[in-house]
């Protein structure tokens, strides 16, 4: 069963894009949950770039792909899949640019306070949680994985356990092209904020306004980190971007990592955006450095197999979060 309300925060309040502070909030209850007293761990699904809460849940029909229902992909896994049952709740994470990453950003809002003191809170006091961090985990895919690298290693006392699933990372090869096909897209105009049409637009600005936000820059109140037209590397604004790649920032996050119950990294080897290689390195830096975790790859290629690798991610937490 799925629940839907509306949380209001004043994390999002004045944010400079004048997105809305009050968002969408699904919660899954598993089967069983209105038949019993009991209090069950809690996983939330961080949704990815390009949709929200509600596309995630109830995803919009194109005409050439279908996905399921949010629904029909969880209740499987609590059902025929044998997996201890869980809470599911799926928070909203979209902006006129496209998505806040799960961070915190006077352009966006700060969407990682949102989730850690406003969701978190709502959602506890609202369902039969176990309301402790090894009982509570996050995960998700593309830049919701990144999100939930971003909560659990940043916040390990509000989540005990991260599924971070072809997560967005190794920003030196995953993120540097795109800022280049991007100006090749506009050629020989300047960047300018959003081109309608242009999605490459949208994933150069929405990025700008997580990692390098710059409230005194209107209209877009970004720096970008490549200079036009000259396509010189902006090396302080690409710095503050590779503050939040996971590749990097793993080894100032070391004592959060270690308290973790368990870090799992999964990603498709023939992911279109080469993420398999930030995946990849990231496994080797953890391993060098002693932390545990689980690094699994798949055949699929970057969203192919995303409602799969959901239900790996569940069976995965049901025996990383403490149940009881």
């Amino acid at each position: 069963m799925i629940v839907h309300s509306r949380v209001e925060s004043a994390h999002l309040q004045g944010n400079l894009l004048q997105d809305p502070s009050e968002r969408d909030l699904f919660v899954y209850l598993p089967p069983g949950y209105e038949d019993s007293e009991c209090r069950y761990p809690t996983a939330y699904l961080l949704h990815a770039f390009g949709e929200n809460a509600e596309q995630l849940v109830y995803p919009p029909a194109d005409g050439l792909r279908w996905k399921p229902p949010i629904e029909d992909v969880l209740d499987p896994v609590f059902g025929r899949m044998g997996t201890a049952p869980m809470i599911v709740v799926i928070p909203d994470g979209a902006t006129r640019y496209g998505h806040g990453q799960w961070v915190d950003s006077p352009v966006n809002g700060n969407f990682e306070k949102y989730v850690l003191h406003d969701v978190v809170a709502h959602v506890d006091d609202n369902y039969r949680t176990l309301p402790d961090s090894r009982s509570r985990g996050v995960f998700g895919f593309s830049s919701g994985g990144f999100g939930a690298w971003n909560l659990a290693s940043r916040n390990p006392d509000t989540f005990g356990a991260l599924a971070m699933l072809s997560g967005d990372s190794f920003f030196d090869v995953t993120h540097k092209m795109f800022l280049y096909d991007y100006l090749n897209s506009i050629w020989p105009e300047a960047p300018a904020g959003l081109v309608e049409g242009n999605d490459l637009s949208s994933v150069v600005y929405a990025c700008s306004a997580c990692y390098s936000p710059n409230p005194d820059n209107p209209p877009f109140y970004v720096d970008l980190p490549v200079a036009f037209p000259s396509g010189e590397l902006i090396q302080e604004v690409w710095d503050r971007w590779l503050s939040f790649d996971p590749v990097v920032n793993w080894r100032g996050r070391l004592d959060n990592l270690r308290k973790l119950n368990g870090i799992l990294v999964d990603v498709g080897c023939n992911d279109d955006a080469y993420l398999q290689w930030g995946h990849r390195l990231l496994s080797h830096r953890l391993r060098e450095a002693g932390v545990a975790h689980e690094a699994t790859e798949n055949t699929g290629n970057h969203g192919g197999r995303t409602r799969e690798r959901f239900q790996v991610a569940l069976q995965w937490l049901a025996q990383a979060l403490v149940s009881s």
